[in-house]
């Protein structure tokens, strides 16, 4: 998990004229966080003004030679790099990659900005550290070594005042800074949702830097360490430079699991990776406590050749109760709000959380792509508990499971003479219930046609007419959508209006499959202790070792809600005993050979259990004459489950 990143926001001209005309004497601007930052920068040698266009920049043999050290980087970073770069083009941004010096070794996109960014030189071989331009976000993140946002004024050079700046360092496998990546544009567009996508893509190329360096001290170390650490009966975690947990066997997602969130080695043990590396090589009898027990640590280094730490295997186990070693500082807790609800400690859920809480406070309509019963909704709630909607109402609505005929009515409502048996004054709708609050279509690609369009005009104008009346209505409500389907391939067939696909997709955050998580076990736990605190059972049971396995192996077909079901079903029949086994599972749930539901992973069976599928779909939909709704009444599915086995199959 990448550090928090240092935002410099913008400030008034008149504070930064008088910074610059006392030489940050004054009162008023030295209690500006940004100050420091300046201040650093001068003493480096910047000036107030920014270099000329041609001071700091290299051409011909010396950028030559910058591009050459970074070429290993560029290799590898290429994939994120052009993933990257069409994120960020569209927008008007530019994407630049400097080296660990600042020096500009690369760039692209930059759309109508291009012009802009080559008279500021935002070009190869403009050196862009702090010494040369001043505070910015590729000095000042090699400086800070974490991710670093800049905004107009917070430029100590006036000649940068109009540009925005997000930046995040890249580390190689020993922790050491290798290369920086900037996206900028001018401050008018400023967009933290940018920042994140930069973020991304650097945490991308270091995980790609891990693997090379793994590669390198041979091909199959990650396969070995990760066969190894599944196979642990104890407690064990892969630690990774700079602060990265990369991976944690079964038991160790046991005892972390009311972590959530918590992926650095701060976190989860209280010590940082310098401190970790020590006492590997030179053990001191390190214990933490958990849960009221303490474990010993054992630190096994991982280095290359040329002894460079590229991993830390980290074991824990209990100590015994006379010894007396020294002990890690506590853990923080990671406080997290109102996404607190969300349980992850998976990093792909953990960086879908990390862009709805940046954009929670916003009005920015939120589209949420996941299965069914993935979380959508929880996630949903989040946002709106963290928004400042969030003493107005939620309202929730499945545009799925109602009726093509009644959906208007339900979202806008109906005057009194709408219909036979309306209501007398009618009936407000759901538009109505959200107003200043929240409105979350769940399953909107099932919305017919005609209903998106009449969604189309309220999210223009704000305005709109319940059933049966002529006089408008206005109301204020923020939009969060969610479907399991792929709504560009819905646009491209007709079956979703493309202007409603843009107004509602203002952040598009795809959460991931249960089966796709790396926390099912800890998950697992956590459910567990929270529905045995609902029942009374004290203290919670603990998941049995054959369960565990289970548990990584099924393939989830149900996400979370089949988890959640199974296990408070497993709670019931285990009785109060301590520990949920395997035999407390439902009778479906322990089939041979691969003790999972029919859709386990089971390789043995995968092709065969996918013909049966496809053969029960195809047979169902010839015999209702393709109509959707009625095959998904047969199957007892949802139609949004039927739409996903027709692209599987074909259909």
């Amino acid at each position: 998990m990448s550090p928090a990143a240092l935002v410099l926001r913008e400030v008034s001209e008149g504070t930064w004229h008088e910074f610059a005309s006392g030489v940050g004497k004054d009162a008023q601007a030295s209690e500006l966080p940004v100050v420091k930052h300046w201040r650093r920068a001068l003493l480096l040698g910047a000036s107030f003004e920014g270099p000329t266009s041609e001071e700091h920049l290299l051409r011909g043999a010396a950028l030559e030679e910058h591009v050459e050290r970074t070429e290993f980087v560029q290799h590898v970073a290429r994939a994120a790099l052009e993933r990257a770069s069409c994120d960020v083009s569209p927008r008007q941004y530019v994407l630049l990659l400097a080296d660990a010096t600042g020096v500009v070794v690369s760039s692209s996109g930059g759309g109508r900005f291009s012009d802009e960014a080559r008279r500021v030189r935002l070009i190869p071989g403009a050196r862009w550290s702090e010494d040369a331009r001043g505070t910015n976000a590729i000095g000042t993140a090699i400086a800070e070594g974490r991710p670093v946002y800049v905004r107009g004024s917070a430029h100590l050079g006036r000649r940068f005042h109009d540009l925005v700046c997000y930046a995040a360092p890249i580390f190689d496998a020993d922790g050491s800074l290798v290369a920086v990546l900037d996206a900028t544009s001018v401050v008018a567009r400023a967009d933290d949702t940018i920042g994140d996508a930069v973020m991304h893509a650097a945490a991308s190329i270091m995980r790609s830097l891990g693997d090379r360096a793994l590669v390198q001290a041979g091909a199959a170390v990650r396969q070995i360490l990760a066969r190894a650490l599944d196979r642990m009966a104890g407690i064990a975690l892969l630690v990774e430079p700079p602060a990265r947990v990369a991976r944690m066997n079964a038991g160790a997602r046991v005892l972390f699991g009311s972590s959530a969130g918590a992926r650095t080695p701060g976190e989860l043990l209280g010590l940082d990776v310098a401190a970790l590396a020590r006492e590997g090589l030179d053990p001191q009898g390190l214990s933490i406590e958990r849960a009221g027990r303490r474990y010993a640590l054992h630190v096994d280094p991982i280095q290359t050749h040329d002894r460079r730490l590229i991993g830390l295997l980290v074991s824990l186990e209990p100590a015994s109760t006379h010894a007396s070693p020294r002990r890690a500082r506590a853990a923080p807790a990671e406080s997290r709000g109102a996404f607190a609800s969300v349980f992850s400690e998976d990093e792909r859920l953990d960086e879908a959380l990390s862009l709805a809480r940046r954009v929670a406070d916003s009005s920015l309509p939120v589209l949420l792509l996941a299965e069914t019963g993935a979380g959508k909704e929880l996630v949903a709630r989040a946002i709106h508990a963290s928004s400042p909607r969030s003493r107005s109402a939620f309202v929730a609505i499945n545009c799925g499971a109602i009726a093509p005929s009644l959906l208007e009515s339900e979202l806008f409502g109906y005057g009194s003479a709408a219909f036979t048996g309306a209501e007398r004054g009618g009936r407000q709708g759901l538009f109505a219930a959200a107003s200043t609050g929240t409105l979350f279509l769940d399953e909107v690609a099932e919305m017919p046609l005609a209903m998106q369009a009449a969604l189309l005009r309220v999210l223009e104008d704000g305005t709109y007419r319940r059933v049966g009346e002529s006089a408008c209505r206005h109301v204020d409500v923020r939009i969060v959508s969610a479907t399991c389907q792929d709504l560009n391939e819905l646009v491209s067939a007709g079956a979703f209006r493309r202007d409603l696909f843009y107004r509602l997709k203002g952040l598009e955050i795809s959460l991931p499959a249960l089966r796709e998580r790396s926390d099912r076990t800890a998950l697992a736990a956590h459910l567990l202790a929270r529905l045995a605190r609902e029942r009374g059972v004290s203290p919670p049971p603990e998941l049995g070792p054959e369960l565990i396995h289970f548990i990584e192996r099924h393939a989830w077909p149900g996400n979370v809600r089949e988890l959640h079901a199974l296990l408070d079903v497993s709670l019931i029949l285990a009785a109060g005993g301590p520990i949920i086994e395997l035999s407390h599972l439902p009778p479906e749930y322990r089939r041979a050979p691969s003790h999972g539901s029919p859709l386990s992973v089971d390789p043995e069976r995968s092709e065969e259990l996918a013909a049966v599928e496809g053969s029960t779909v195809r047979r169902v939909l010839g015999e209702t004459q393709g109509n959707v709704s009625l095959a998904a009444r047969r199957l007892g599915v949802a139609r949004s489950t039927v739409y996903r086995m027709m692209r599987r199959h074909g259909a």
